[in-house]
């Protein structure tokens, strides 16, 4: 359990450190890297990973984004005119729990958005 937990702070202070986001946002990497360890196949039980084990089904690899890297989400429709951005400048900071969606950092406002799919 030990080593577990060590696993877990040594990759989210690299990806903390690689972000370049503060420390204030050590909950967001911390639960990005368990959702990407429940992911990743081990080296014994098989082959098999924790995701697999819970869900009877494999992975899928395709909504993996990088933590605290540049991306966009799009402005509602009914607030803007046709001259407004029609996207914010944001930093992704996770997935929502429990759904399919992400957590994003506004860079403009420093307010958190949580996005569903």
């Amino acid at each position: 359990m030990e080593r577990k937990h060590q696993h877990i702070l040594n990759v989210s202070r690299s990806l903390l450190f690689q972000s370049n986001l503060p420390k204030a946002y050590w909950c967001y990497v911390v639960i990005h890297v368990v959702h990407i360890i429940n992911r990743l196949p081990p080296t014994v039980k098989n082959n098999v990973c924790p995701y697999q084990i819970l869900y009877k089904k494999p992975p899928t690899y395709l909504n993996l984004k990088v933590f605290g890297t540049l991306c966009f989400a799009s402005t509602l429709e009914n607030n803007r005119t046709k001259l407004d951005p029609r996207a914010r400048k944001c930093v992704f900071l996770g997935f929502k729990v429990g759904v399919k969606g992400y957590v994003l950092l506004d860079t403009l406002s420093i307010e958190f958005l949580y996005l569903e799919m």
